[in-house]
């Protein structure tokens, strides 16, 4: 058996009743339905880290769920290792687990607690999950002091550290992570990361991660699938995706004001796919001799102070915004 997920045509929809929905959601047919996913298909290697890289209200979520049997597809097949998952989601749940952002617990109760509880559902005797979930943890750099205070004393981090170990524990041979270190403070996210690429390294685990920081999904993942408005618009390896752009150069400068570089920037014909980040701004021309004096002149009369402009390679946010014509920040 190659592949862990197999689907075809997934399709679901909603009934809007509040009509607030975004108008490229909505179904002409169906004036009150829009469609979180419409028509996608992939698969997923055995053993394979895979990523679905999108903004927020892309689908990925809806995704995810309907993979774990959580949602019923309107249309469409998924498997999961050769199991029809409409047909026996019981058997499905008995071989995956999910991580989600919303994570949720007994507040009151201690992170031990909850984990004894989540392991009890699945029939693990309590010694062998304290002694899990005590790896677990440790490798996810969790104060070991902190297991038997409340959850609802816990930071954002902490918490979701405690959903990742629920997650594990049931020694799934797929997990699906949803956004799992959106939110995270820099040190929890790189925690996590590393704690998902060692585990995977030692066990013979397929994993899904659906993210919209294009960076996590880089360092973590073997394929990605970019997500957006229900559909996966482009599938591939970090350089299979990154060639998409390749037909003009990338380059970044760092600005004093980045958002007033850009607009500065916009007024190029030669410039294109521009994107502010971090206090730089990146963007593609086919000959940088073109504009560059015409660029500094620009910023210098706008008293505007820069530095560093450099070719770099582009990043996924650049075939984002090749693709859509906007970059992950812009979406809704």
């Amino acid at each position: 058996m190659k592949y862990a997920i197999k689907i075809n045509n997934l399709t679901k929809g909603f009934h809007d009743k509040t009509n607030f929905m975004p108008k490229w959601l909505v179904s002409d047919s169906h004036k009150n339905k829009f469609y979180a996913v419409k028509d996608v298909s992939f698969d997923v290697k055995k053993r394979e880290i895979f990523g679905v890289l999108g903004p927020n209200g892309c689908g990925k979520s809806t995704l995810i769920r309907m993979i774990s049997t959580l949602l019923t597809p309107d249309k469409g097949s998924v498997e999961v290792f050769n199991i029809d998952a409409l047909k026996k989601p019981g058997e499905i749940k008995k071989l995956i687990n999910r991580v989600s952002v919303e994570a949720s617990f007994f507040k009151r109760l201690s992170a031990k607690e909850n984990l004894l509880y989540a392991s009890r559902l699945y029939g693990i005797e309590d010694k062998v999950a304290i002694k899990k979930f005590q790896q677990i943890l440790k490798d996810l750099n969790f104060p070991e002091s902190m297991v038997n205070s409340q959850m609802m004393k816990f930071s954002r981090g902490m918490q979701q550290k405690v959903s990742i170990a629920r997650g594990f524990i049931t020694d799934p041979i797929l997990i699906l992570l949803d956004e799992p270190t959106t939110g995270l403070d820099p040190k929890s996210k790189l925690d996590v990361q590393n704690f998902i690429l060692n585990l995977h390294a030692k066990k013979n685990l397929t994993i899904v991660i659906s993210s919209h920081d294009m960076l996590e999904v880089e360092k973590l993942c073997d394929r990605i699938a970019i997500m957006d408005k229900g559909k996966i618009i482009a599938m591939g390896t970090s350089d299979e995706l990154k060639e998409m752009v390749m037909k003009e150069n990338t380059y970044e400068l760092e600005t004093s004001d980045s958002a007033k570089s850009k607009r500065s920037l916009q007024k190029f014909k030669q410039v294109h796919n521009i994107i502010t980040h971090n206090g730089t701004v990146r963007f593609c021309t086919k000959d940088i001799t073109l504009v560059a004096d015409k660029i500094t002149t620009t910023l210098k009369e706008k008293n505007i102070k820069f530095k560093n402009l450099k070719q770099v390679v582009p990043s996924l946010e650049d075939v984002f915004l090749e693709i859509t014509g906007k970059s992950l920040e812009d979406r809704p």
